[in-house]
Parts: C-alpha cells; sequence; structure tokens
C-alpha cells in the first residue's frame, strides 16, 4: 500500500521519525547527472527527503559508507520464462543483480497454454518483490501459417486478455514485422486492439527500414528491442522509437552513438532473453549496464538507461529514480561500473544486505494442465529421413551456422543419396541434422540441414525452443533423435542429450515443457553437465544452449525450420529442403 501523504509530511516535519534512513551515500541522480553525498529518507515504500538528513531521526539507520546508492534497475522487455526458472526463483536471482522491476512478455508460455499459461505465470508473480509488470502476447505463432503452436492470437484474443487478467498493461512485441509493413489484417488488428485497450505496444523490427519502418511506427508501435547498428539506432530515435538495447546488440558502434545521443530520454538497456547459464554466471541487468560501461558508455547513462527511461517507457512516473514521492526501490552498490547490491530495498522492505538475499518469497505453484503438455505421439528413426529422388547424388536447401552468431544463412549443398528400407535417403552425414515435432496435437513434423557443426556424435532434444517450444531434436544419428525425442515426451518436456543408445544428461522442464522446480543452483548444475556432454560430442556455439532453442525461431533471420518446414524468413516463406536442383 502506497504511504499516505500525511505520513510523508508528518516525517519530514520530525512528528514522527522516518522508517530507514541511509546515511553518507554517492546518491546518483538520473535526473540531472549529477552525484552527490547524502542522506536518503524513506516511510514505508516511500522516499520523503534527499540531502542532508541529519536533523531526522530514523528506526533503522543504514550507511552507505561512500557506496554509490542508484534506483533500482528497470527491465523495459524481458521473458521471464528463458530462465527455465518459476516466477519466484528468478525474483531472487534478479533482486540480487539490482532489477526491482520488469516488464514481462509471456508469449514464451502463451505460445503452449495460451491465456491459462499467462493467467498462470501472473498468479505467480504475485506478492514477490520483484515488480513484474505482464505484457498481452501479440504475435501468436510468431510467423503465421509457417510454423504451428498451441494457441492463435487474434484481436478478439487480445480483448479477451483484457477482460480476463486486468493486470496487462502493454501489448507484447510485434514480432511479424512482414505482416505490419505489408498491411496483413489479422496483425494490425491485433496492434490496434492493444491500443483500444490504452496499452503500450513493443515492436521487434530489426529487419525494416525506410518506408516499412515507417509504417511499423505509424501504426502506433513505439519501440524496438533489435536494433542491429548505430545507423538503425540512430533512424529509429529520429522516427519516435524508444530503442531497448540488449545486451547481443551492443558494440562500441553503438554505444558512441547512444553517448552523442541527444536526446537521449527513449534509450533503454534491456535483458530480452537471459538464459540461465547467463543469468547465474553474469547477472541480470546489472551484466548489460557494466557492458555497456566497457565499451565506453558514460557510466550516469548506462544507469540512466536502465532506470528512469525504462519507467518511463512503462507509464510509471514514480518508479526509476531517487527523489522525494518516488516508489523506495534502492540499491547500494560499490563500483558504479560493475553494480550489484550490497543492499537493496524493494518498496522500502529490505531484500538484500550485505551482499545476501535476505527476504522470505511466496511459492506458488502451477495448475495440473500446465503439467501435460506433451501432445505427440513417440516418434520412430523413419521421423528423421530426408527423402530424395533416386540418384547418386542431391542438392539440399541448408541452414548455416558460423558458431558465432545467431543470424543463419540459406545455401545449396550436394549430398549422396542412399538406397534404405525401400526408400530413397539424403545422407547428409558429416552435417546436423535437425527435426522439429509439433507437440500441440497437430502432428506435423520437418527435417532439415544445418551445416557448420560437422561430425557431431549423437543427438540433443528439447521442449524449450522459440517460440512456438515444439519438440526440436539436433542429431548426429537417427536412432540416437529419436531416444532424445522419446525420452522428452515420456517425462513430459525438457532437454536431454543422448550417445549410443543412452541418454547422457536429462533436465525437466515439467511446467509447460518450460520451466523447473528446482532451485536456481541446482538446475544451473544440472544444465552446464548437459551442455559439457553436448560439446563433447561435438556440439559447438558461442551460445550453445541458446543456439539449441533459436534455431526453430521463425522470425530469426535469414533461415531457420519449424514443425512446417525450412523457413526463409526474410521473405516469409516455406521452402523444400530437397531442391529438386541437379548437382552443379
Amino acid at each position: 500500500m502506497k504511504t499516505s501523504a500525511k505520513n510523508i509530511v508528518d516525517a519530514l516535519h520530525g512528528v514522527h521519525t522516518l522508517d530507514i534512513a541511509i546515511r553518507g551515500a554517492r546518491i546518483v541522480n538520473v535526473f540531472d547527472g549529477s552525484i552527490r553525498m547524502g542522506d536518503v529518507g524513506v516511510v514505508g515504500d516511500r522516499i520523503v527527503a534527499v540531502g542532508d538528513l541529519s536533523d531526522l531521526s530514523a528506526a533503522t539507520d543504514m550507511y552507505g559508507e561512500g557506496r554509490y546508492l542508484l534506483p533500482g534497475f528497470v527491465d523495459s522487455h524481458m521473458h521471464l520464462e528463458s530462465s527455465m526458472l518459476l516466477p519466484a526463483h528468478f525474483a531472487r536471482i534478479a533482486l540480487s543483480c539490482g532489477t526491482t522491476t520488469c516488464l514481462a512478455d509471456p508469449h514464451e508460455i502463451a505460445n503452449v497454454m495460451g491465456i491459462a499459461g499467462v493467467r498462470a505465470l501472473v498468479e505467480a508473480t504475485s506478492g514477490l518483490p520483484l515488480h513484474v509488470l505482464v505484457c498481452a502476447p501479440s504475435t501468436i505463432p510468431s510467423a503465421p501459417g509457417l510454423e504451428g503452436s498451441g494457441y492463435s492470437v487474434d484481436a478478439s484474443q487480445i480483448d479477451k486478455f483484457a477482460r480476463g487478467l486486468p493486470q496487462i498493461m502493454a501489448l507484447g512485441e510485434v514480432m511479424d514485422f512482414n505482416g505490419v509493413a505489408s498491411g496483413d489484417a489479422r496483425i494490425l488488428g491485433v496492434v490496434e486492439a492493444g491500443i483500444r485497450n490504452g496499452w503500450v505496444v513493443d515492436g521487434h523490427a530489426g529487419a525494416l527500414a525506410g518506408r516499412e519502418l515507417q509504417a511499423f511506427r505509424a501504426v502506433g508501435i513505439t519501440s524496438d528491442h533489435t536494433t542491429p547498428s548505430a545507423e538503425k539506432l540512430r533512424e529509429e530515435l529520429a522516427l519516435g522509437f524508444t530503442v531497448q538495447i540488449q545486451d547481443c546488440m551492443l558494440s562500441a558502434e553503438m554505444v558512441k552513438a547512444m553517448n552523442e545521443a541527444a536526446p537521449d530520454n527513449r534509450i533503454c538497456l534491456v535483458t530480452d532473453d537471459v538464459p540461465l547459464e547467463g543469468l547465474m554466471h553474469e547477472g541480470h541487468l546489472n551484466h548489460v549496464v557494466a557492458h555497456a560501461i566497457e565499451l565506453g558508455l558514460d557510466p550516469i547513462r548506462a544507469i540512466r538507461f536502465a532506470t528512469v527511461n525504462g519507467a518511463q517507457r512503462l507509464r510509471l512516473e514514480d518508479v526509476g529514480g531517487i527523489a522525494p514521492g518516488m516508489r523506495a526501490d534502492l540499491q547500494l552498490v560499490e563500483d558504479i561500473r560493475h553494480p550489484r547490491p550490497w543492499l537493496l530495498l524493494s518498496n522500502g522492505n529490505v531484500v538484500v544486505r550485505d551482499g545476501s538475499f535476505v527476504c522470505a518469497l511466496p511459492q506458488r505453484t502451477f495448475p495440473l494442465a500446465a503439467f501435460r503438455t506433451m501432445n505427440v505421439q513417440n516418434v520412430s528413426e523413419r521421423d528423421f529421413a530426408i527423402e530424395a529422388p533416386a540418384g547418386g547424388e542431391c542438392m539440399l536447401n541448408a541452414i548455416r551456422t558460423d558458431g558465432i552468431s545467431f543470424r543463419t544463412a540459406l545455401v545449396k549443398k550436394s549430398y549422396s543419396v542412399v538406397r534404405r528400407e525401400g526408400r530413397n535417403i539424403a545422407e547428409i552425414s558429416p552435417d546436423l541434422k535437425m527435426a522439429v515435432f509439433n507437440r500441440h496435437g497437430a502432428g506435423t513434423h520437418a527435417v532439415g540441414v544445418i551445416e557448420g557443426m560437422p561430425g557431431t556424435r549423437g543427438a540433443f532434444a528439447t521442449t524449450y525452443a522459440h517460440d512456438c517450444h515444439n519438440l526440436v531434436v539436433y542429431g548426429g544419428n537417427d536412432a540416437d533423435s529419436a531416444l532424445a525425442a522419446n525420452t522428452l515426451i515420456k517425462v513430459g518436456g525438457g532437454m536431454c542429450v543422448v550417445s549410443r543408445g543412452k541418454v547422457l544428461s536429462l533436465v525437466r522442464l515439467p511446467v509447460a515443457g518450460l520451466l523447473s522446480e528446482e532451485e536456481p543452483e541446482q538446475l544451473l548444475g544440472e544444465v552446464d553437465d548437459l551442455l559439457n556432454y553436448a560439446r563433447q560430442l561435438g556440439f559447438s556455439h558461442k551460445r550453445l544452449l541458446s543456439f539449441f532453442t533459436l534455431m526453430a525461431l521463425s522470425v530469426s533471420p535469414d533461415a531457420k525450420l519449424s514443425d512446417r518446414g525450412l523457413v526463409d524468413v526474410l521473405h516469409r516463406r516455406l521452402l523444400p529442403v530437397v531442391t529438386g536442383e541437379e548437382k552443379r
């Protein structure tokens, strides 16, 4: 409950004591860009005074001892499910990293369970000291017609979200950028429904420029978190977008443009997706702040981009700064360049003290339906075959990865054809085979080829696969691939590594095939073991877990694989895996 005006004024006049006084801190003012020594007084959930408060007594005095006092970080674009943690478990880690407010786009669980999944996530976040605001997902499936999911969103569904979940305050990222730019009635109706409900509308427009980008902005989509270059940053700022920069978009050139931007109140630092290993090993929004500063971003700007700018994007007038009347979400850090809270308050309550998490969190369970989302039949080795025309060789469309980025290329490559079990089969060794099985009851599946990871043995399977979260299998041979897929079908979802007919590692994700019930430290150990086994079998990528989960994302350029086939993302079309062309 918000502190009453009477209590605030009485505390300022010394009628009663402050609840908390933080004394002797270097207060970072995100409004004027200054850092000044001083005190901050808190009553209830509000900051009531800033400056020299030596004349005011407090029930609890805390001493900054020259540490920096920052607002709690505000993450204006993220997905809770990317951590694979239950919301309470995620909150503990994020708060320990200084994040006190976030806007969660639950399109991961909505792809699996629809509005019931979003409702379950909202209920699981209630009562947490992490302030979780929620979007209505806009683009499910992310590429209509190119993939199958467990739910579908149109304008009428957006209105159902608005009526059924009053906690929703934004429309989640509009990923069907081609549909918007071409005037597709379905996605434009979704955008109009979001605006009609008075929501902020988030965008995903990294591949758009010029007149198409202007169309995206003109229909009322006001942000982009996929800005790939300094040039695009300048273009979007000039068009009135809020530009949300995630860690993978940071570069020296980007940071230079961020330093030079004037005005800069529409630049935010965000996390988007933070896989568990990154969250636990590197941090949350504090890691993005530190990385940006290391690349040359002015530290005060970095703090502002991660606090008040995000709050203003979310229309939160009393969040993101240290000033009278603002919400008492505060963090005391040793090093402004590598911030991690020594002390953290959320709503005026101590959450982190002496660098340790000290707050009890409510634990809420998900409904039974969340544990029954594997609507797919067992598969066989035959399901992984790529049938080809008779002859010695065939030409296939393959997906090329460079092992570093998540942007792939579409290439044509020749493979031999063998006769097996009465069928002509493309023999793609030493390249990697990828298969996607719809796990929402449609019965569709597709098989493709990944070039750039030769000689991989065994198989890796996952049900966490952006954004439709179908069952995805990467295999060096069909027998291990079938075992990996059937293992996840049996346990209700997760990730596993298989080699020579044996399951080497299994991480269970029983909640919608996305989330674990394990504590973060336990889950991290399981995921680290899983990835170690995968690397030993030859799976290689700079960010291997993200690679496994993103290769089925049909809006991620240039080529991906869905349950319906090989996706040419930029041209928004399905392509045959077997091209029918002669060898060149």
